[in-house]
Order: C-alpha cells, then structure tokens, then sequence
C-alpha cells in the first residue's frame, strides 16, 4: 500500500510524534590545550607590587691579561655593580554568566551546564596567559587603562635579527642561533629551546644526522612529540611548535631560550588563578562568575636569548 506524502503517520520527515535523534557526545576539538609554558616554566617568588623587580649580574669574559711584576703592589679596579630589571603585572581573566534557566538545563552529554561553562573559561585564561606569555607588551597603566606585562618577545634585546621577507630557516641558521647565545652566556645557561610555528618544525625535520632522537609527550606534560637536535656548539635543543609564536610572512619569528632564565611570579596573595563570585544582577541566581589571576613574566637575565624574524613562511 502506497503511503500518501505529507499525510501519512508512516513518514518520518515532519512528524511531530517522532523525538529528534541528539547524541550525548561531543568531542571539543578547540585548540586549547597547547599551553607549553603555562604547563613548564617556574614558578618564582611571589610579586609584591605591581612592578616587580629582580636584579642582574653579567660579568664580560676577559679578553687580554696584563701579568704582575715581582713586587709589584696590587692595584684594585672598580667591582661590577648589580643592575635592576623589572616587569608588570597584568590582570587576566575569563567570565562565565548564565541565566537561571541555562543553568537549570542539562548539556546534551548530561553534565551540569555551569560546570561545563567554567571549564572552558579557565582553559580560555590559561589560553590568555600562555599568549601573554610570549607576546604580552608590557604597559604602565593607570586609571582605567590596563596594565601589561613584557612577554617573552619584548625581553629579549641584545640578541635579535631581522631578516629580510623570504629568507629560508636553515640548519645554518639554528645553528648560529645557539651560538649567539654560546657566545654571550656561561656553558650552564646557552639556549635549550628553540620555539617556533609549525612551519619551521617542519623544516627542522628535513635537517641533517644531528637530528637524533625525539622526546615523547610524556616529557613535562608536553602535548605532542618534541624534536631533539645536538648543535654543532655541543648544546642539545628541544624544537618545539607554537601556535602563539608569530607565523605571517615577513614576521615569521623563531627564538632560541634557556627555559629555566624565565618564570612565572603571581602577585602576592590573590594573584594565582582562582574562581570569583560576582554579584547577581538580574535573573542569573549564582551562575555568574569570573576566573581571574594578576601575575608576570620574570626575564632573570636575557643575554642567553636569541629573536630572529622575517623568515619564510612556506615550506
């Protein structure tokens, strides 16, 4: 018996009877969880000021040396002052406001909605710190401007290269890279890390037999495989891919660090991240919110880095 369309109880397109099909998974495939220095940098004294400060001691290597005649009396030359660095403290955070009857319906996977919400808003502030981290531009602030914390891109100085748009990234050029930092520090504080955008992983894996051996993700809460390559200076670096390093042509930026020469300080008392009531306005009952942290980047001392940008952006 042929079934009449539009009609017929038998068809499934428009029937009201018939409940939708939902499925109680979802598979949240943000790109979120990439927080390497966030998950692995330090953690140092807490800061007391919105500036915080930390001195530093980088004695030149002598160079000529004039010997001493018998009997000749000692002479003193002017010791080597401490100089002062600092960095400010920036305030992040990440809300979450829900109305009364969000909050009262359960998510598709059946989890509390609130829940679910303020899981996602402190994977956004770790997000937030982790970009701050590399390029957060520091700024004083003052009434109703926002204060901003030098990430790692703005402490480094001494050693940086711009290149000219097009240049390819080379094993030459990794390899001069951890010179440059050989070159200006002690042999227990050359660079360790070389951090990039993916593109120059990439490249880096086309390099020669100095490519030896990987780190598995298992390694101080890594993500995903890390590359290990032994330079020719005897320094052995771990490659890793960034997603908040600066990948545009023209831009495209490549550091060479010592990891431990960087830590993170949290202002004294409520600085780390934590959860914060705001007060209810409305029909929200206590479904509103905030995570929120005030914290820094300590640069201890930024002679060991290395800046390149300006390379290639293709493989």
């Amino acid at each position: 018996m042929a079934f009449s369309k539009g009609t017929s109880a038998g068809l499934t397109g428009s029937n009201p009877e018939l409940r939708e099909s939902v499925l109680d998974v979802l598979k949240d495939i943000s790109p979120n969880e990439d927080n390497y220095f966030i998950s692995n940098l330090g953690v140092a004294p807490v800061a007391m000021n919105t500036l915080h400060e930390w001195n530093l001691f980088n004695e030149a290597r002598v160079t000529s040396v004039t010997a001493k005649y018998e009997g000749e009396e000692t002479t003193y030359a002017e010791l080597q002052a401490e100089t002062r660095s600092n960095n400010r403290t920036v305030i992040l955070d990440s809300p979450v406001k829900l109305t009364r009857t969000r909050a009262s319906i359960a998510n598709v996977t059946g989890e509390d909605a609130m829940g679910v919400e303020k899981e996602r808003a402190l994977r956004r502030l770790k997000n937030s710190m982790e970009w701050n981290t590399i390029n957060g531009a520091r700024a004083t602030g003052m009434s109703g401007v926002a204060r901003g914390m030098a990430g790692i891109d703005g402490c480094i100085s001494t050693n940086v290269t711009a290149w000219g748009s097009g240049r390819s990234f080379t094993e030459a050029d990794l390899n001069d890279m951890v010179q440059s930092s050989w070159d200006a520090v002690g042999s227990s504080y050359v660079a360790d890390l070389i951090v990039a955008p993916v593109v120059i992983k990439r490249r880096v894996a086309s390099f020669g037999t100095n490519l030896t051996r990987n780190v598995q993700a298992t390694d101080k809460r890594l993500t995903s495989e890390v590359r290990v390559y032994d330079s020719e200076v005897g320094q052995t670096v771990k490659i890793i891919a960034h997603k908040d390093v600066r990948k545009d042509a023209g831009t495209l930026t490549v550091y060479a660090i010592r990891e431990d020469l960087f830590e993170h300080s949290f202002l004294v008392g409520s600085g780390e991240p934590h959860w914060e009531d705001r007060a209810v306005s409305g029909d929200y009952n206590n479904s509103i919110g905030v995570y929120i942290t005030e914290f820094t980047l300590v640069s201890y001392n930024q002679n060991g880095h290395v800046k390149t940008t300006g390379w290639n952006a293709g493989l």
